[in-house]
């Protein structure tokens, strides 16, 4: 598979961004464990394994094989692929819809709606299951923009959800900070020219974060004036 082209020079952490843009799933509640959970449990229900360390390399990824693909391959033989989806897919939104915001998640937002910093999402997740947590969340309205992957052809690791988030609020991407939580979001958003901050899950702790500018266990751990400038 190719690779994203390397990314254009951006500003550093402390000056004011023209806008922050935020990925979903991870970053701003963690849908990622409920979603591993519930994909694991599948597995054992198969005799099968699934360790964390190789969920983790799907993490953040738009382009996945679905699992059950993967679960396929591993047994050999068939399996009823529609009750096993179905009943991951219900054990995984009854876990999501237990998620609270991610720590630090609402004082940022809180923070950059009262200093007029435009706010966007960019997810390799789909419309319809981004908007409505946002909405559940009560956070919809701080965001100018919800960009996902049925806006793009190509999602993350590849910049286009990234640009595509950035030409929606008119800002140019080398002034904009992007929150992620995975190793294939930091890739996509520095691709695109971003100041990137990572603020790694459960689930993609341990990832290799070295192209992000500065990584951090949540956003409460990220002083204000780091990330929105003086």
């Amino acid at each position: 598979m190719a690779s994203p082209p390397p990314p254009p020079p951006a500003f550093s952490l402390g000056d004011r961004p023209d806008a922050i843009v935020f990925d979903f799933d991870g970053t701003i509640i963690d849908t990622e464990w409920p979603h591993y959970s519930s994909v694991r449990d599948e597995f054992a229900l198969l005799g099968l394994e699934l360790p964390l360390e190789e969920w983790r390399e799907r993490t953040g990824r738009g382009d996945n094989e679905h699992w059950s693909d993967v679960a396929r391959r591993q047994l050999g033989h068939d399996f009823d692929v529609a009750e096993a989806v179905e009943r991951g897919r219900e054990n995984k939104n009854r876990d999501t819809r237990r998620q609270a915001l991610r720590p630090g998640v609402l004082t940022t937002l809180d923070h950059a709606a009262r200093a007029g910093i435009p706010l966007a999402v960019a997810s390799s997740s789909p419309r319809d299951w981004v908007e409505p947590h946002l909405e559940r969340l009560g956070v919809r309205a701080f965001f100018a923009h919800v960009t996902t992957r049925d806006d793009v052809e190509r999602a993350k690791p590849w910049p286009d959800l990234f640009e595509a988030a950035a030409a929606a609020i008119d800002v140019n991407p080398t002034a904009i900070v992007a929150i992620e939580d995975s190793h294939h979001g930091v890739v996509a958003a520095k691709a695109a020219g971003m100041t990137v901050i990572a603020t790694p899950n459960p689930v993609t702790a341990g990832s290799d974060f070295d192209a992000a500018d500065l990584v951090a266990d949540s956003l409460a751990e990220v002083p204000i004036a780091r990330l929105l400038g003086p």
